[in-house]
């Protein structure tokens, strides 16, 4: 499978919206292109559930997303998503107030006041 978008650079994160593959590589997927990462990542038309960032969840990969009116940082993930170093170091770059996690396909979800406490793995209650 070829990823249509570049990998994300070391350093301060600049962009607003990442996608982690389950290989642990991130990259830079513009807003709105979620659509596009998931063609490429989902092939079964009758696989996807509607939500680009959903079937990304449920193909394995985490999306992030700074949410720059509520401060927040948003992730869809799978329910195993356990890269704490990503979710913080965009949390950090963004300069976010909180962090939520939704994890898919439990549907549980959790939050942080603090983007610097995120621990992950924790199982989804």
């Amino acid at each position: 499978m070829t990823v249509p978008f570049p990998e994300l650079p070391p350093g301060r994160i600049r962009a607003g919206h990442v996608s982690v593959a389950p290989d642990g590589t991130a990259y830079v997927v513009p807003s709105g292109m979620h659509e596009r990462l998931r063609d490429a990542v989902v092939s079964d038309d009758g696989e996807r559930a509607g939500d680009p960032k959903v079937d990304l969840a449920l193909a394995g990969w985490a999306s992030l997303q700074h949410d720059g009116m509520t401060d927040r940082v948003n992730v869809d993930a799978p329910d195993d998503f356990a890269n704490t170093a990503v979710v913080r170091r965009f949390a950090r770059s963004h300069d976010a107030g909180s962090v939520a996690v939704a994890y898919h396909p439990s549907g549980e979800v959790r939050r942080w006041t603090d983007p610097a406490a995120v621990t992950l793995p924790e199982t989804p209650e």
